[in-house]
């Protein structure tokens, strides 16, 4: 039996699974789900997730889109890149991987290091931007968090415990990853087992787990400590959503975009983590589609 973990996988709102390919970009195998019909809208899921993610924003977006998930390399069912600077990697890459797609043009919706890179997007290739969410995007600090070097693989507790074959490595892999998650990823961890669960199986192997750390490495390069005030140069529409007891990425991080960008639509929810999209997706998927709205492009005119 594969000890690899199931995929929940993405579904429009009648339970039916999404299509799904591998596209070429960049010299990287990458997951594609591609569904809907309507102005483009790409999401970028976090740190070790996948597209699967998204699965509670996708079918509402479905009516009036076409949605673009992808697994972010080297996560999930997509390749890796095999580069020192994944940030680096990511800004010839999504434009080819638009141009592999045939879109021009996209909202970009981005969680956390999708948030950071769909930041960067929006400052080197501005064309390719319709509009940018923002989901408790990284990289908005001077420097990441004291945590994040721990998780990495700096730590002597991970190092000990990769470089020291023992059947017990899979067991404090996966008892270290869930207390870090049940700790820091959600504002009632209880009412998430089910996602935590996921994540945890998806990094258990001694392998994979080495291969989120050395990723983590890589994207500490994305906190360049002038992330935001260079963010001022943005000029489509903005929407931003934080969780306020966001143990990842202080949500304090909202108040600085809210004043430097005052024209953005920025909402902080109570009793939320990392993940508004999975903790409170009623309220995320209202109001995403309230600034869709508001912010989309005007009907067009029939001719007299």
């Amino acid at each position: 039996m594969s000890s690899r973990p199931r995929h929940p996988g993405l579904h429009d709102a009648k339970g039916r699974e999404l299509p799904h390919r591998l596209v070429d970009a960049s010299g990287v195998s990458t997951y594609v789900v591609d569904a809907g019909e309507g102005p483009p809208v790409l999401l970028l899921h976090g740190y070790g997730d996948t597209a699967d993610g998204w699965r509670r924003v996708i079918p509402g977006l479905l009516a009036r889109h076409r949605v673009i998930a992808i697994d972010v390399p080297p996560f999930g069912r997509s390749g890796d890149p095999r580069t020192p600077r994944l940030i680096d990697f990511y800004g010839p890459f999504l434009p080819e991987l638009l141009d592999r797609l045939e879109v021009d043009r996209a909202t970009v919706i981005g969680h956390s290091l999708g948030g950071a890179i769909a930041l960067h997007l929006s400052l080197e290739r501005p064309e390719r931007v319709e509009r940018l969410g923002l989901v408790a995007p990284a990289g908005l600090g001077k420097s990441p968090p004291w945590w994040w070097y721990a998780l990495t693989g700096y730590g002597r507790v991970w190092k000990t415990a990769l470089s020291v074959p023992s059947p017990l490595t899979p067991l404090l892999i996966r008892q270290g990853l869930t207390r870090f998650l049940d700790w820091r990823l959600f504002h009632d961890p209880r009412q998430m087992r089910e996602t935590i669960d996921h994540l945890v199986s998806m990094h258990s192997t001694p392998r994979d787990f080495d291969r989120l750390l050395a990723a983590g490495r890589c994207c500490i390069d994305s906190y360049t400590g002038t992330l935001l005030e260079d963010s001022a140069a943005i000029d489509v529409p903005k929407w931003m959503v934080w969780g306020r007891h966001d143990g990842l990425v202080p949500s304090a991080h909202a108040a600085a975009f809210r004043s430097l960008h005052p024209d953005a639509s920025v909402h902080v929810f109570d009793d939320c983590g990392h993940y508004p999209h999975i903790e409170l997706p009623s309220r995320f998927n209202r109001l995403l589609a309230a600034w869709m709205a508001e912010t989309g492009p005007a009907p067009k005119l029939r001719a007299a």
